[in-house]
């Protein structure tokens, strides 16, 4: 291991094993690997590069490096390194049992209590980057990653952006290929993005947990989701979701920015329906 000019820890590449495929993205494809060291075995997941990918895509990949690199928290993903071969690696703590949306899907008789428990851990987390002033983009339930089944992780730093100093809000230049049924509205219009676009994602994430998996918006375009946005219709309350579960969502889906929560209020509502929830 050495360190880069960057501050990340580099891996020797001879050391890394690649096995079976557990995810793809925009810029690659993930797979569960071994890092073999001496008697040293251990698995990691292992983000690797498309060979296509031209330079400012691979910038962008060392920019999610250097954003996952600073951040140390429980229920946050760890960036163990990066690994230059064939192609450039990003190489990461494995969450074994993968995302939580296919989890759920996969396990519908899944305890409520055990589902507001790991909302509450990734409602931390988010708390832990409200403080850092750092937007993550692209929170949706496929992000939230599973160590077991009481212990969740967000993931998926590489559209995530810092907010300079005194800014509330990072402004995108141009749309890219964005998951549009997790964006507030101001950022679908406006490509503004903020803590408080965070939190109408966050409302999301909890829908597609209590949905036990499913898609939201299912079966509406763009412009159908938009024109529920105008006219104050929102996603419906999943059957098991206790009713003010179903409220704290509609407060992330507040249309004005500054009307929703912070993360803050978020943890502490999620936290009193846990100690409600029997």
């Amino acid at each position: 291991m050495r360190q880069l000019s960057t501050g990340l820890t580099t891996l020797d590449s001879k050391c890394i094993v690649l096995k079976d495929k557990i995810g793809t993205g925009n810029f690659g494809e993930v797979h569960r690997a071994l890092f073999r060291a001496g008697s040293l075995e251990v698995q990691f997941a292992v983000k690797s590069l498309k060979e296509s990918l031209v330079d400012q895509q691979k910038e962008d990949i060392l920019k999610e490096a250097r954003t996952m690199a600073q951040l140390d928290h429980p229920h946050i993903v760890r960036l163990v390194g990066v690994c230059e071969s064939t192609s450039f690696l990003l190489v990461m703590e494995l969450a074994p049992l993968g995302p939580l949306n296919r989890f759920l899907k996969l396990n519908k008789d899944f305890p409520i209590r055990t589902v507001l428990q790991l909302l509450v851990q990734v409602a931390g987390a988010m708390e832990y980057l409200e403080a850092r002033q750092l937007v993550h983009r692209d929170l949706a339930a496929r992000n939230v990653l599973l160590v077991n089944q009481g212990f969740a992780k967000v993931s998926d730093f590489g559209m995530s952006r810092a907010l300079g100093l005194g800014k509330d809000y990072y402004k995108a230049e141009v749309a890219g290929k964005w998951p549009l049924k997790w964006y507030a509205p101001e950022c679908i219009y406006f490509f503004k993005f903020s803590i408080k676009s965070d939190i109408w994602s966050f409302g999301v994430v909890l829908w597609e947990a209590f949905s036990y998996g499913e898609r939201p918006y299912q079966g509406l375009m763009g412009q159908d989701i938009l024109a529920m946005f105008e006219s104050e219709k929102r996603l419906e309350r999943p059957p098991a979701c206790p009713e003010e579960v179903y409220e704290l969502m509609r407060h992330c889906w507040q249309y004005r920015p500054e009307d929703r929560p912070s993360f803050t209020e978020v943890s502490s509502a999620l936290r009193a329906a846990l100690e409600g929830c029997s």
